[in-house]
């Protein structure tokens, strides 16, 4: 594990230097970075070392702007930021409006760092939509959410959001045809299980802690050594920190004790300083255009592609299961395995669920299938390999491009 006396300062850009071509002060870029992780992980320790290095070494100790319902950050001020000479504005309304005007105001009043915890300002906007618009509320809600990832994202000023940690559940269809609820990954508890906020920083850190090990007179005590915080990074768009793993908090010295001294920053910020150094290469400041609409894609009728396509989905799978029903209704073990065999023989799975996840095409071709078996005037239903044999008959006329084909509603 390194040391202080091992570390070496990372090169850094400075405001001072100039471009080569044009001989102008180089503007500052700022960095969009996201921490995760449960209680007591570091992430506000860790976010408050990263926004002082920010302050001090690239804005002259400028103020630190933070949206904190947590409450955390007042520990740190006295133990960093007085330390540094850095003024700290902790703003306390843990409401989504609140938080939008704590951003504005950062940067009207001429701030260099925002940051804000997440976790209580995600639940209370969704009780407030809830409340107010219980059959809608949804919607409203991703449209207002990502408004403010815009705002993240465009801000002139670095931005450090922090969020406790969910698990990412995804459904699959598995081998056998079922449905399955499987967790894919981690991810904030802000922003949506689809389109979770932890994802939209350019850098984004997984805090956890771990406890070292005390050795006393060759005998190993477990759990009873220093606390640690470990920082994987889960992602990194300017691929410069991608996988790497840091542990702070095993320093000399380090914020969270008594023994914090000016610049200890340091610690934390030789570590990630390659991410800055990567963004600032860029030389641009990349905003997102939130005014930017698909309108071309809604039709008259004011419904999207979208909602057409799934209409489209309802209608087949419930014409599908009226055909399955005319033909194959039965209750008993041997209906019940003859359906499964023409689901099989349709659409190359076992069960509705998995039929109704494939794509429209398919779907389609099967319905017309059916329409075509429906037209036989005497079907062969003595067994249950009469059946297959007529229903194959058909699957293959179909791919010819033989049968009559019936009018669906789309």
């Amino acid at each position: 594990m390194a040391t202080a006396q091992q570390l070496s300062p990372q090169p850094a850009i400075q405001p001072h230097l100039v471009n080569n071509l044009e001989k102008k002060p180089l503007q500052i870029i700022p960095i969009k970075v996201g921490f995760m992780g449960e209680q007591g992980a570091g992430k506000t320790a860790t976010a408050g070392l990263l926004a002082a290095a920010l302050s001090k070494q690239y804005h002259g100790g400028a103020p630190i702007y933070v949206t904190d319902p947590e409450l955390g950050w007042q520990f740190l001020d006295p133990v960093i930021f007085q330390k540094e000479g850095i003024k700290l504005v902790q703003l306390r309304v843990p409401t989504f409006a609140a938080m939008l005007k704590d951003l504005r105001a950062g940067e009207r009043e001429g701030a260099c760092v925002w940051a804000v915890e997440l976790g209580k300002i995600w639940i209370e906007i969704i009780r407030t939509l809830q409340k107010a618009k219980p059959d809608s509320w949804g919607m409203d809600l991703r449209s207002m959410w990502d408004d403010f990832v815009a705002q993240f994202l465009n801000s002139k000023l670095h931005c450090l959001s922090l969020g406790r940690i969910q698990d990412v559940i995804e459904q699959v269809l598995t081998e056998s045809g079922r449905v399955q609820s499987v967790k894919t990954g981690e991810g904030m508890k802000a922003g949506g299980q689809k389109n979770n906020f932890g994802y939209e920083p350019h850098l984004v850190i997984r805090m956890t802690l771990e406890q070292k090990p005390r050795v006393k007179k060759g005998k190993l005590f477990e759990e009873e050594g220093r606390m640690v915080h470990r920082a994987h990074i889960g992602k990194d768009r300017t691929w410069a920190l991608n996988g790497r793993v840091f542990r702070w908090c095993d320093r000399p010295t380090y914020p969270d004790g008594t023994a914090y001294h000016a610049g200890d920053f340091k610690y934390v910020w030789n570590d990630l300083a390659p991410h800055f150094t990567a963004v600032q290469k860029t030389m641009a400041f990349v905003t997102l255009d939130a005014t930017a609409t698909s309108a071309e894609l809604i039709n008259d009728d004011g419904n999207s592609e979208y909602y057409a396509k799934r209409q489209q989905r309802e209608v087949f799978s419930a014409e599908i299961k009226g055909c399955l029903d005319l033909f194959f209704a039965g209750q008993g073990r041997e209906e019940k395995q003859l359906r499964i065999a023409v689901n099989d023989l349709l659409f190359n799975v076992k069960s509705k669920e998995a039929a109704d996840a494939l794509p429209l095409e398919k779907l389609e071709r099967g319905l017309r299938i059916l329409h075509a078996y429906e037209k036989i005037p005497a079907k062969k239903m003595d067994s249950p390999q009469a059946v297959l044999t007529e229903m194959g008959e058909c699957i293959a006329e179909y791919d010819r491009g033989e049968s009559e084909e019936w009018e669906i509603p789309f």
